[in-house]
C-alpha cells in the first residue's frame, strides 16, 4: 500500500542553485509521515543538511538507483529509502498505525489475506487458447501507469489480434465465506500505458457483478474496496474493447483481504 516515499526532504531556498545539497530535512518525524510522505513531524524535531552524494546503487551488477526519493548522505551515513530495500528483497511493506510499525513481507496479524500466499485460484477461463495470460505475486514487481511500484499484485493480460467477442479471460478464486473486504488499487500497467484499446474489468461474487469499470490510456489507477461477507468465490474478469491489433493489461495493485 506504501510503495513509494519513506522519507520526506522538504527543500529550502532556491533549488536551482542548490542542486546537490538540500537543506530542512526533518528529524523527529513519525514513521507514519515517512511512510506516507505527510508533512507531520515531531515538535521536538531539527533542521539538518545533507546531500545527495550516491551516484549509483547496484544489485548483482545491475543499476537499480531508484528515479526519485534517492538516497542521501549524512554525518558519514547513507541512508536509503525502506521502500527501495524492501522492492530490492521482493518484499511488499506495510505500515500499522494502530502499532506504528512497519512490516517488511508477511505481517504478524492474522486478518489479512494475500493472493497465492494464502488464497489460491481455482480457475482460470479464456474466450482464446492458450488461457495463460495472468500473473499474481510474481518474483518481479509490477508497476502501474503512472510508475508506483509493487511486489503484490494480480495482473491479467489481454493479446491483440483477437475479436472482442474472444477476448476475455477470467480468474476465479475460493473465498469460502471467510473474507470480509479486498482492498487494492486498479488500472493500467506501465507496460501497456499506451494501449489503443479499452480494457473492461467485470468483478463476480458467487456469479453476481459486483464491480465493473472501463480503463483506457491516460486514466489514473482507481481506488478498489468491496465487500466480499458470506462469498464464497470470487471472479475477475478482463475483456478487451476496441482496436483489434492492441494488446492490453490490468493490474490489481497490492490486493489486500481482510477476514
Amino acid at each position: 500500500m506504501f510503495n513509494n516515499v519513506f522519507y520526506m526532504l522538504m527543500i529550502k531556498g532556491d533549488q536551482r542553485e542548490m542542486k546537490e545539497k538540500f537543506k530542512g530535512l526533518v528529524i523527529g518525524l513519525t514513521v507514519g509521515s515517512l511512510i506516507t510522505g505527510a508533512t507531520a513531524f515531531a515538535a521536538s524535531g531539527k533542521m539538518i543538511e545533507v546531500f545527495y552524494g550516491v551516484n549509483d546503487i547496484k544489485i548483482d551488477k545491475v543499476s537499480k538507483m531508484p528515479a526519485e526519493d534517492k538516497p542521501f548522505l549524512y554525518n558519514g551515513t547513507t541512508y536509503v529509502p525502506l521502500a527501495f530495500v524492501a522492492k530490492a528483497l521482493g518484499q511488499q511493506v506495510k505500515w500499522d498505525g494502530s502499532t506504528k510499525t512497519v512490516h517488511i513481507g508477511e505481517t504478524e496479524g492474522k486478518n489479512e489475506l494475500y493472493f497465492e500466499r494464502d488464497i489460491k485460484h481455482m480457475n482460470v477461463q479464456s474466450g482464446y487458447k492458450p488461457t495463460s495470460h495472468y500473473e499474481y505475486n510474481a518474483n518481479n514487481s509490477l508497476s502501474d501507469n503512472i510508475g508506483n511500484e509493487y511486489s503484490n499484485y494480480l495482473k491479467i493480460k489481454m493479446n491483440g489480434y483477437v475479436s472482442d467477442e474472444d477476448s476475455w479471460e477470467y480468474i476465479e478464486f475460493p473465498l469460502n465465506g471467510k473474507v470480509k473486504t479486498l482492498k487494492s488499487k486498479i488500472g493500467l500497467t506501465d507496460e501497456f500505458k499506451d494501449t489503443q484499446a479499452t480494457l473492461v474489468v467485470t468483478i463476480s461474487a458467487d456469479d453476481k457483478v459486483i464491480y465493473t469499470e472501463k480503463f483506457k490510456a491516460g486514466e489514473f489507477p482507481k481506488d478498489l474496496e468491496l465487500d466480499l461477507k458470506n462469498v464464497l468465490k470470487l471472479q475477475v474478469k478482463v475483456q478487451k474493447q476496441g482496436e483489434f491489433k492492441t494488446e492490453g493489461e490490468i493490474g490489481l495493485f497490492n490486493p489486500v483481504f481482510t477476514k
